[in-house]
């Protein structure tokens, strides 16, 4: 039986009778780093599953740019006070609400403190630094614990924009593509930096990943076994590679 770790019962689940599909997260431990645009829509997804416990990782401060690329509405008193409200803090009191199992560790994860993320099951990595992507992907890879990076690159074509959503897969029984898809150096231009308003992409980005991290713990069929996708925002594409 699946544990009770939401709040209010889960009638989604049983209108749907999927009760028996559910008991594939039972127990898993998840670990979420960066819950900025992309990272807040992960959580947001994996809160409505019902996985043991959910561990945040963010040092930054939620500021009032941040809500507009955060699920839901932030209010506006939430930035009335000392201006200390930190991201994790700030996710925590929301899906609190929903799920027991939610951790908020206000701190960045470097490779001095990697090893607090040693016992979990399985991990969501997003940060816009590649230099740090990079560090903790190998880091992740070497304590054999499976991961999605998430990417997101966005540039201006005179007065439109254009660029792609990555979703990368990295597990004990398939790492051979790490090295071709994440590397150390930043990229030169990126106007997903100037906070531009795209939630609808860091939206679609935490879903293509939380589908494939569904595909992985087996709710979802899986029958090509893909480790890689990028979608093109201009054309709508989406590749998928590495199976």
């Amino acid at each position: 039986m699946t544990n009770n770790v939401f709040r209010y019962p889960d009638t989604n689940s049983s209108r749907a009778k999927i009760e028996m599909l559910n008991e594939k997260f039972d127990s898993l431990k998840i670990g979420i780093i960066g819950v900025g645009g992309t990272g807040a829509y992960i959580l947001d997804l994996i809160s409505k599953t019902p996985v043991a416990e959910i561990h945040l990782y963010d040092g930054d401060i939620f500021q009032l740019h941040n809500a507009f690329r955060a699920p839901g509405a932030t209010p506006a008193a939430k930035f009335d006070i000392e201006g200390d409200l930190t991201k994790v803090d700030y996710y925590y009191q929301v899906y609190n609400e929903m799920h027991s199992g939610i951790f908020p560790h206000q701190q960045y994860i470097t490779l001095k403190n990697i090893g607090e993320l040693d016992g979990l099951d399985f991990v969501f990595l997003s940060v816009d630094r590649n230099s740090v992507r990079y560090e903790i992907t190998n880091a992740l890879l070497a304590m054999c614990i499976p991961f999605i990076d998430v990417g997101l690159g966005v540039n201006a074509l005179e007065n439109e924009l254009i660029g792609t959503l990555r979703v990368t897969l990295v597990t004990e029984e398939k790492s051979d593509h790490l090295p071709n898809r994440i590397g150390p150096d930043e990229a030169a231009e990126n106007e997903y930096k100037t906070n531009i308003q795209i939630a609808d992409l860091n939206c679609l980005n935490a879903a293509h990943a939380v589908v494939a991290w569904k595909r992985y713990v087996g709710f979802y069929q899986d029958l090509k076994k893909t480790h890689n996708s990028l979608y093109f925002i201009n054309t709508g594409k989406l590749i998928n590679e590495d199976t």
